[in-house]
Formats: C-alpha cells, structure tokens, sequence
C-alpha cells in the first residue's frame, strides 16, 4: 500500500463510526433533516436486522483499523496515528494532548503512516 492509500484506509475509520450512528439513528426511528424534496424512494425498506448486520460489519471493520495501528512498533508514531483517526482529534489538539510541538506530531503521524505502508504490502 502506498502512503495515500494507507491514509485513506485510516479515514475511512470515521465513515464507519457516522455509519454506526446513522444505523442507530435509523433503528431507533430518529429522522434526519431532508433538505431536498425526494419524490418516490431512493431504497428498498430496510428490517432490524438487516441494521444490525450493517452495523456489526462497520463494527468489525473499525476494529481491523485499530488492529492496524496497533501494528505500528514506535509508541509515540501509533499513538498520534490513534489520536488523529480513532478519536478523530485535530494534530492540534494531539500536540496539546502529548505536550509536544505540533510540527513533532505532523512528523510522527507521517512516520507512522510511511511504517504502516510497510507493514501493509
């Protein structure tokens, strides 16, 4: 995997986390704002279950990314990389976080995306 890709892998760790509150949302029966008139259905209905298969799906897939951090040896590299896309933190609020300075964690989330890349082909 390159680095972009490897990139683009760890952000899709939030479209997983959006997707579980959407399902939840959904199975609760919470309605999302509609800001444009949709005339006929854009879906099949959906049951129960088929929710929760979804949502175990998007379950398993975030734990795989997190699996996958974990895989970094460098402590400091797979913390900013956990930081950055598990708790979805800005490198702002991780330099705050690990008492270091903002251009340090850039490097480090680059190194631990470079060893993931790695680790991955």
């Amino acid at each position: 995997m390159t680095t972009d890709e490897v990139r683009e892998y760890l952000k899709s760790y939030k479209i997983y986390k959006d997707r579980i509150e959407y399902i939840d949302n959904k199975v609760l029966n919470v309605h999302s704002i509609q800001y444009n008139k949709v005339i006929g259905r854009t879906s099949e209905p959906k049951t129960q279950n088929n929710y929760i298969m979804m949502k175990e799906e998007c379950k398993k897939e975030m734990e795989n990314i997190r699996n996958t951090i974990n895989r970094v040896t460098t402590l400091k590299y797979r913390m900013a990389l956990y930081y950055r896309y598990v708790d979805g933190l800005t490198e702002y609020d991780i330099a705050d976080i690990m008492g270091m300075a903002l251009r340090t964690i850039q490097r480090y989330e680059y190194k631990g995306i470079e060893e993931l890349a790695n680790i991955l082909e």
